[in-house]
Order: structure tokens, then C-alpha cells, then sequence
């Protein structure tokens, strides 16, 4: 990894020096972004009686909303390499206001971006389609049931610090030019949570915290076959466990692959993708050394048809993870189930209309013999909504 590290830095420093002597115009901000808001109808609740004290007695309606505004810009050498920046500002307060702030230079050698950003497992992602509720299915912020799933686990089909951290952290990503189709890429973040101004400095190996020094590597395929499009990527990645003091045994490492296919053809495409994650643990938490390790797969299926401003589409989602209850695996896995039935329809340059109906059903480990009702609920949610995007 070391020799990685130094291999790609001097990348950047030749890069600099080979552009030193251009004339090239000073990086100028541009705006983009995107607003996209959504009403719901319909009814989720957990499975408790109704009437008891653990009944959630939900509204039958809601409305939701998320937005960002990018700060963009980008110049040109004139030896060709590119270099650029990208800020993305969250339009409703957050923990972390500002997110995806990254620099990017581009050339004959690739890609190289260093900052807060995603890795290969998300950016170089193919197989996720039919999804048209636009921000409102998988990794989403959007749940039906309350603020949250009543057994805690929501629907994630990305790996690396994409399904570990499920945020944006600072690192170094790296990708190589696309030849004959297939491209590579190779992350590396040394620390979970890094993703304000400070950054990753020479933090502490005793945190306590899991998804650190993750290793994140991808590649992909784009091509056709005959008359239709094929797009395909496998990922792999690691990461290190912190121990809690000098002396302790740290928890277990987490680590993962996936992979997806997608298929193109007659305005059809249809797509499949496959994430495992092992010793994940429960809620982020690490799994302390010795116990056992729980490992969480998830499993996406879709389809989708565009002609002209129109799409409709279906996905279904299914995500289930092992629980350990008393040191020793539960005998039965958290799970929870998603179906999107939805369509889409764009107004003109950048405004889309969107609408569909939701299906949810959440299982819980806890729930053995009837035992906690309260942590297991079904949702059927009707949505329509709007983006716009500028």
C-alpha cells in the first residue's frame, strides 16, 4: 500500500511540474446542483398491537425534500492534463454541511481525485436499475416506517466505504484510462469520520472504531454486444479494526466484494447486482475479537423502459444480516425487503417528474416466536414527486 501511496504522489508532482509552464486560464467556479422534493401517501407501522405503548400509529402522509448546490470548475493545461475541483454544499443543515469537496486532475494517465469523495465501489457501480422514485429507495434517507426501520437495517447495495461508512470520507482515489472497454480503480482512506476541514492527520490507532485504512479496488466494463449495451464491474476491499488501548485485542476487520451487471437493449435495460460485507457488525459497531463475525449481503434486481421523455421501471431489494444475540448467532437474520414500482417523465431540460408506489417489509432477529413485534412493520407508500436540476 505504501509503495502505492508513493507511486501515485509522484504521479501528481510530475503532473504539476509538466504543467507548470502553461497558459492556462485560473479555475473559475460554475453552479449546479439539483432540488427534489416528494409527497407520501400510504400506511407503515410496526407490528405491535395496535394501541399498546410500542404501536407507532404513523401519519398516512408525509412530504420529503433534499437538495444540493455544486461549486464546479476546471482548467486546462496546455500539455492536455486536466485539473479541477468539486465542492457540494447540502441545501438543509447537516452534520456535514459541505461533502463530496474533492480535487481531480485527468489525463493521458488517468484520474487521479484526492478529498472527501465516494470510491470504485460506488462511482464505478453498474447493475442498479429501474429504480425511478428518484432519492427515495436504496441508499436513501427516506424510510416510511417513522424516522427510521423498526429493525434497523436499511437497504445499502454498495461495498466499500460506500456500505461501511455509508458517507463520503477523505481519500485518494486513482483510475486508470478506459482500454477497450475495462477500467480499474484503487482507493485508499486511512480514517472512518475523516471528512471535515482537519481531515486525516497522524490520528490514533486506538479508537476503537471500525472501516479504517480501507483498501478499496474496482473495475469495470462498458461495451456492446450485437445491437445491446453491457455494462459490468466487480469490487473487492479491506479494512482495519482499531483496538480499543495498547495491549488490547482489536475487533475483527471488516471486508467485502460485489459485483453487477446491467444489459441494454430496445430502450430496455435490465441489471443485477450482488454485495457482500463480512464482520460488519451491528449498527457500525465492532465486533469484539472473538466473537463471532456477522456478515451482511444484499441482493438488487431491476428493469426499466425509456422512450422519448417516459420511463417506468421496477427494482427489488433485499438485504439481510446476521445478529449475534448472547455471543452466539441468532438463529435468525435481520432482513429487510424493498420493491419500487414507479415511472418518469421529463417536463424539459432539467425538471423530471416522478411517481410511483413503494412495498416494505422488515424482519427482525429479535423477533423470535412473536417475542418483540415491535421490531418488525410492513409499509406501502404511494410517491410522487419532482427534481430539478441546474
Amino acid at each position: 500500500m505504501k509503495n502505492i501511496l508513493y507511486g501515485t504522489t509522484a504521479l501528481i508532482a510530475v503532473s504539476l511540474v509538466a504543467g507548470s509552464a502553461g497558459a492556462a486560464e485560473k479555475i473559475k467556479l460554475g453552479l449546479g446542483g439539483y432540488w427534489r422534493a416528494a409527497i407520501q401517501v400510504g400506511d407503515g407501522d410496526n407490528d405491535a398491537p395496535s394501541g399498546s405503548a410500542l404501536a407507532t400509529d404513523n401519519r398516512s402522509h408525509g412530504f420529503g425534500r433534499e437538495s444540493e448546490i455544486y461549486f464546479s470548475g476546471k482548467t486546462t493545461l496546455d500539455n492536455g492534463i486536466k485539473f479541477g475541483v468539486m465542492v457540494q454544499l447540502e441545501g438543509e443543515t447537516s452534520g456535514d454541511q459541505m461533502d463530496n469537496s474533492y480535487i481531480w486532475a485527468d489525463g493521458s494517465f488517468g484520474r487521479i481525485e484526492y478529498g472527501e469523495t465516494w470510491g470504485p465501489a460506488l462511482l464505478m457501480s453498474y447493475g442498479r436499475v429501474g429504480e425511478m422514485i428518484d432519492g427515495f429507495g436504496n441508499f436513501g434517507s427516506h424510510f416510511p416506517i417513522g424516522t427510521g426501520t423498526p429493525n434497523g437495517l436499511g437497504i445499502n447495495d454498495y461495498g466499500g466505504g460506500a456500505g461501511l461508512a455509508s458517507t463520503p470520507e477523505t481519500k485518494m482515489n486513482y483510475f486508470t484510462p478506459r482500454m477497450s472497454g475495462f477500467q480499474l480503480g484503487l482507493s485508499y482512506m486511512p480514517e472512518n469520520g475523516a471528512t471535515n476541514s482537519r481531515g486525516s492527520g497522524l490520528d490514533s490507532k486506538l479508537g476503537g472504531t471500525t472501516a479504517n485504512e480501507i483498501v478499496d479496488v474496482g473495475a469495470n466494463y462498458t461495451g456492446k454486444l450485437g445491437s445491446a449495451s453491457v455494462k459490468g464491474f466487480v469490487n473487492w476491499f479491506t479494512s482495519e479494526t482499531e483496538a480499543t488501548a495498547v495491549g488490547v485485542a482489536s475487533g475483527k476487520d471488516a471486508d467485502g466484494y460485489g459485483g453487477g451487471l446491467q444489459i441494454g437493449f430496445s430502450g430496455f435495460q435490465i441489471g443485477g447486482k450482488f454485495t457482500k460485507i463480512n464482520d460488519i457488525g451491528a449498527g457500525g459497531a465492532a465486533i469484539a475479537a472473538g466473537s463471532p463475525g456477522t456478515d451482511r449481503e444484499t441482493y438488487t434486481l431491476g428493469v426499466q423502459y425509456n422512450t422519448g421523455p417516459w420511463g417506468v421501471g421496477a427494482q427489488y431489494i433485499r438485504a439481510q444480516q446476521e445478529i449475534i444475540v448472547g455471543g452466539v448467532k441468532s438463529t435468525r437474520d435481520d432482513q429487510t425487503e424493498y420493491v419500487s414500482v414507479g415511472g418518469t417523465y421529463n417536463l424539459g431540460p432539467g425538471i423530471k417528474l416522478f411517481g410511483g408506489v413503494q412495498f416494505w417489509d422488515f424482519e427482525d432477529s429479535a423477533n423470535i416466536a412473536n417475542a418483540s413485534p415491535a421490531t418488525e412493520g410492513e409499509a406501502t407508500v404511494g410517491v410522487i414527486g419532482t427534481k430539478f436540476s441546474f
